[in-house]
């Protein structure tokens, strides 16, 4: 039995995505005004945009024998608004995929990130954590949360951040359980919850000197 982590391949865009929509399914589903199979388009279409928040280039694999069980996401926070406006050129593709109704809407939808708690310069942000539901009690998000914290320090920063939806009540658990501690919670107006949309938990863990 062969157990790695690494970074993807090209031709894993297939898994990559999944593992993405499955980190927040309720989020992508409305940021992308889109469902499954419709929006692993538009997370394939980044995957292959270097400088993107969702390129391959941000992310590792858990593997076993070839075989994609976990992924990890993230990156600088310093970096976050810099991808985001590399995202915005995709506009043209995004449309092609969608259709430009639902483009104006995704622009529109924008005005939820105005709600969520925040980053700092000094952060290594943890964008995407998920493993399919197969391998789950194995402790790949473990070995994936042990490989977000080598990235930080070879990024000279020693602290992660992340977002947890408030329902989300295990994944809570699990990070307080890796040394995460809640800084701050944001209740979504309600307008939000017909979309399951309730609110989030940013989490930091300091990272100690070695």
């Amino acid at each position: 039995m062969m157990l790695k982590i690494r970074e993807p391949y090209d031709n894993e865009s297939d898994e990559c995505a999944r593992l993405i929509y499955i980190s927040g399914p309720n989020i992508y589903s409305y940021s992308f005004v889109a469902g499954e199979p419709k929006i692993y388009e538009f997370l394939k279409l980044f995957y292959y945009y270097p400088g993107s928040m969702y390129s391959k280039e941000n992310a590792v694999v858990e593997e076993e024998n070839g075989k994609i069980r976990g992924l990890l996401l993230a990156y600088p926070a310093s970096d976050m608004m810099k991808m985001a406006f590399r995202m915005l050129k995709s506009i043209k593709r995004m449309i092609k995929i969608g259709g430009l109704s639902n483009f104006l809407r995704m622009l529109f939808r924008l005005r939820l990130n105005k709600y969520l708690p925040g980053v700092e310069n000094d952060e290594f942000y943890i964008s995407n954590l998920a493993v399919f539901e197969e391998y789950r009690g194995q402790g790949i998000a473990t070995k994936l949360l042990d490989r977000a914290e080598e990235m930080a320090a070879a990024k000279g920063l020693r602290k992660l951040s992340l977002y947890v939806e408030i329902d989300n009540h295990h994944a809570k658990k699990v990070y307080e359980k890796r040394g995460f501690q809640e800084v701050k919670k944001v209740i979504l107006p309600d307008r939000y919850n017909k979309y399951n949309l309730y609110g989030s938990y940013k989490m930091i863990k300091e990272l100690g000197e070695n």
